[in-house]
């Protein structure tokens, strides 16, 4: 059975001096996921100039996101497994609550939230 209003989901990038940034609206969950690993993947091709990543940074904003299942933390994982494999910097911001939550409670929150410095080396609450 279809459902006949599925959840609005969308992705902007934007690509700017200081790195990328991808905008996520929506649930990301079973059936949104693979749009944000094939739309991220590409952003984490080590030094090619023409990916528009002068600053090796990634940021995922987050501020859209209405909730997460399973397969949307797996897609984090995978993306987080990428950027370090390519030296890239992921950075997960504009958290919601029920990210957070997610996160702690599946006990990848420090994974996935490794790369929250500034350029002081200080940790920034809520950046990742």
């Amino acid at each position: 059975m279809t459902n006949p209003h599925p959840p609005l989901f969308g992705l902007e990038v934007d690509h700017g001096p200081d790195g990328v940034v991808v905008r996520v609206e929506g649930d990301l969950d079973f059936e949104t996921h693979r749009e944000l690993v094939d739309a991220v993947t590409p952003l984490l091709a080590p030094g090619d100039p023409a990916r528009h990543r002068p600053a090796g940074v990634v940021r995922l904003d987050f501020a859209g996101l209405h909730c997460i299942d399973s397969s949307g933390l797996s897609a984090l994982l995978l993306l987080r497994r990428r950027a370090d494999e390519t030296g890239v910097r992921l950075l997960l911001e504009a958290r919601p609550v029920a990210l957070e939550r997610v996160l702690v409670m599946t006990g990848t929150h420090d994974h996935l939230t490794a790369h929250e410095q500034d350029s002081d080396g200080q940790g920034r609450p809520g950046t990742g």
